[in-house]
């Protein structure tokens, strides 16, 4: 067990604050779900007893109510110690952190502006097979001639809001370049139009299957909890009747759809747009995944055709299986802080 120093002080003061989503695990379990934990991390409040160190909060947080100075006095304090100090960067666009000398864990950001310590984590959410499909309606795809590849989500032709979509962005990257912004600039991406013409160039291939369903707005525009469950059982339903998803990165540079594909046990189609992807040196992605490199679009289909047409029904039944296992021992909350447990145990981070 590894007992990681936070300053209990700090999350009593902040309560609203955004924390550490271990330290949220670890503290505020309302549900027992994270109880699994707690054989690996416990926390400790003083400095002198932690192995490793957690910035409280997201470095969102700090730099946006600009208590940075706080946040330096924690660095400081563990550096001292010889620790480790573990942070956290959240949202979309992300921020900047002041201290270069910890290690940052985010779910977005680009492979080629990656920092020194910068370490990617998936998204973590409820598993779909205890809440939205039934263990009994989740079968081994049988492979077929024609691969099926499935898709639920906003995408659209609107050229008008396309040039929203940028000129938003374009917006935000010269408040940024202005000093009028914390929000790290993004690539020029209007990803529902874009998704749009991938997902257009599948359906007309003649050797492809399909199942999509387009949205003209996120969550087909609803909003009450009763309706979002609905459109999260298609979401859910639509992977587990494909034997594919595409996969193309949404307002920050990551798609929460591969994980939620890899937790049905299918196999995502990502188009990778310089993408980060969580423990790379230790998981093989293209065992589990077909990522089209950035500049490479063009050779989506030929690329699927080519995996697909590989793979005896054995092989493609052992992908399946793999996926599924590949989340729930490494990509879940519980499992990827194991196995960061598990690197800092042995010196490598």
């Amino acid at each position: 067990m590894l007992k990681a120093y936070t300053d209990i002080n700090l999350l009593e003061k902040y309560p609203k604050a955004e924390k550490f989503p271990l330290i949220n695990a670890l503290l505020f379990d309302e549900q027992r779900q994270f109880l699994e934990l707690k054989k690996y991390y416990t926390l400790v409040d003083n400095v002198d007893e932690g192995e490793v160190a957690l910035l409280p909060f997201s470095w969102n947080y700090y730099r946006l109510h600009h208590l940075e100075a706080e946040a330096e006095r924690f660095i400081e304090k563990c550096h001292a110690k010889n620790l480790k100090v573990l942070t956290y960067i959240s949202g979309d666009q992300g921020v900047t952190p002041t201290n270069k000398e910890v290690y940052v864990f985010r779910n977005s950001g680009y492979k080629s502006k990656k920092l020194a310590n910068q370490i990617s984590f998936p998204a973590f959410f409820k598993d779909p097979l205890q809440h939205y499909i039934e263990p009994k309606n989740h079968q081994i795809r049988i492979k077929k001639a024609k691969p099926v590849i499935g898709f639920v989500g906003q995408a659209t032709p609107n050229l008008l809001k396309a040039a929203k979509d940028i000129g938003l962005i374009v917006y935000r990257n010269l408040k940024f370049r202005l000093g009028k912004s914390l929000l790290e600039p993004q690539q020029w991406f209007a990803a529902p139009f874009m998704r749009y013409k991938y997902l257009k160039r599948l359906e007309k291939h003649p050797e492809i299957e399909t199942n999509i369903i387009y949205r003209e707005r996120y969550r087909a525009g609803i909003r009450k909890n009763r309706s979002i469950d609905k459109t999260t059982y298609e979401f859910y339903e639509n992977i587990n009747d494909s034997d594919y998803i595409f996969n193309l990165r949404g307002a920050g540079n990551f798609s929460v759809r591969l994980y939620q594909t890899l937790a049905l046990g299918r196999i995502p189609v990502l188009i990778d747009t310089d993408c980060l992807l969580p423990l790379e040196g230790i998981i093989d992605w293209t065992q589990h995944c077909i990522r089209i490199p950035q500049g490479k679009e063009h050779e989506m289909e030929q690329r699927l055709l080519e995996f697909h047409r590989n793979l005896t029904q054995e092989t493609f039944e052992e992908i399946q299986k793999a996926n599924r296992k590949l989340w729930e021992e490494y990509l879940t909350l519980t499992s990827f802080f194991a196995r960061i447990h598990d690197l800092i145990r042995n010196g490598e981070l």
